[in-house]
């Protein structure tokens, strides 16, 4: 699996984890429940804090942030699960006192109120620390069941902080470096663990081929709003969500797309002003999106088409060239200014790219109808969202999603070419040896291995790309 671990001095490339859970009181903003009250209040946040890693140190700047933001809000229960890691900081402010194991902790009214795990997590008590493995997709569906239990709501928010690369996030060093990816989450979770709200407190998880995985369905996980970042990213203004949240009168509940769009915007107001701590290009190439994913599967419909289009019009060299190569892409490229990056950030706007070749005459017109069309759908999908200064042009509620489009036939300093760095773009499910997971709907779904036809966006990358076979799909 290609890694970007090394790079990590940037803002951030995987997010931390924490389970906030907000709950309306009395003396509340919005209706009634308690910290064990089996009440149905109008919302569950939880966050998922995975910071036993070194994003530790910046997480638990960040408690400090929700607790102070938490004083000015009523009415709302928030419960913190954090995994510490014994090598990054010996914070005792945020909590209250230093510690390497997982904890949980009501943070309701800006204190910190230890908490047992129950019988989801029987080895998390009051008096004793437990150490959890934050990347097994395991942990995150209990801490998902336990919150909903506890602490029934109409609508349920979930958090997930830490790093993030993509195809996979919270990465748990304590453990192995085990980490979650994007269809683990699909194997592990189920109908019962959705959500309204799913939002990544992480780098590059922006990305279409996440957003249908995780898209709303009877049968399966999913989430009605997804919130994201498309390349790198600082880290979420708390203290400033938690206030614009209690600003609301009592009765003004927020519905889902509410609670995803003030996220994004309390994040363009924290990096516009500065207070993120970003310069030059550490802001200038930021993103975040609100996407909504009922109409993921449109979009993936829009792009699959475009493929099979471009494949039998041998569009590749034009298509290849508008798309471009990192920091100089006309077409918006999520990379990073640093070695390595245009080869591990194969993540191109949908919206950008689609609306480019719409208007390019180097491709015929039943092409730039289809490419219409996907700028339609992703215009769909694209809830809310902001982009700096890098990106001219950039259009709030158009941009901001990616999809997998390497940069052409390039290869690193090994002679690896760059589909052969992202392994993990796959259809297939990997092995239990392999660092990768795979196994993307996105992929699969409409694929037909074998027929030598190209029938999505999938099979396109990989018949203009893998001409050694080396991801083992026959298109």
């Amino acid at each position: 699996m290609v890694t970007l671990m090394a790079g990590r001095r940037r803002p951030r490339l995987l997010a931390f984890t924490a389970v906030l859970v907000l709950l309306g009181s009395d003396a509340g903003v919005w209706g009634q429940g308690g910290a064990t009250s089996q009440k149905t209040v109008p919302w569950t946040v939880l966050i998922y804090a995975a910071v036993d890693n070194d994003w530790e140190r910046p997480f638990m700047r960040d408690v400090r942030g929700m607790r102070k933001g938490l004083q000015r809000l009523k009415g709302m229960e928030v419960i913190l699960l954090v995994d510490r890691s014994p090598r990054y900081s010996r914070d005792k402010r945020a909590l209250g006192e230093d510690f390497a194991g997982t904890r949980m902790y009501r943070l309701t009214g800006g204190l910190a109120e230890r908490l047992d795990g129950g019988q989801w997590f029987p080895g998390i008590r009051r008096d004793a620390d437990a150490e959890l493995n934050m990347g097994s997709a395991r942990t995150l569906r209990d801490f998902i069941r336990f919150g909903k239990s506890r602490y029934p709501a109409t609508q349920t928010a979930l958090f997930l902080v830490s790093h993030g690369e993509g195809m996979s996030f919270c990465p748990d060093e304590t453990d192995d470096d085990d980490q979650m990816f994007t269809a683990e989450l699909s194997d592990v979770l189920g109908p019962g663990e959705s959500v309204e709200v799913l939002g990544f407190d992480a780098c590059l998880m922006g990305g279409v081929e996440n957003a249908y995985q995780w898209r709303p369905g009877s049968d399966r996980f999913g989430a009605d709003y997804l919130v994201a970042s498309a390349p790198v990213s600082s880290s979420w203004p708390y203290a400033d969500i938690f206030a614009a949240l209690g600003s609301r009168s009592r009765r003004d509940v927020p519905s889902a797309a509410d609670l995803s769009r003030l996220i994004v915007d309390e994040l363009k107001k924290q990096i516009s002003s500065g207070r993120s701590g970003e310069r030059g290009l550490e802001r200038d190439l930021q993103a975040w999106g609100a996407f909504e994913l009922k109409h993921a599967a449109k979009l993936k419909e829009a792009v699959d088409a475009l493929a099979v289009a471009l494949w039998k019009e041998n569009e590749k060299q034009d298509t290849v060239a508008l798309r471009g190569s990192g920091l100089k892409a006309k077409t918006f490229v999520y990379v990073w200014p640093e070695r390595g990056a245009d080869a591990n950030m194969p993540h191109v706007d949908v919206r950008h790219f689609a609306d480019r070749i719409s208007k390019s005459t180097s491709f015929s017109k039943h092409v730039r109808k289809l490419a219409s069309q996907v700028a339609d759908a992703a215009d769909d999908v694209v809830l809310h969202s902001v982009g700096f200064d890098h990106y001219k042009g950039f259009k709030g509620g158009h941009h901001g999603l990616y999809f997998v489009f390497p940069d052409g036939d390039k290869k690193d300093r090994r002679g690896r070419t760059y589909w052969q760095k992202i392994p993990w773009y796959d259809a297939r499910k990997h092995g239990p040896d392999d660092d990768s997971y795979g196994s993307y709907a996105w992929c699969s779904d409409g694929s037909v291995p074998g027929n030598r036809k190209v029938e999505t966006w999938f099979e396109l990358m990989d018949a203009w790309f893998d001409a050694g076979d080396s991801n083992g799909y026959a298109w």
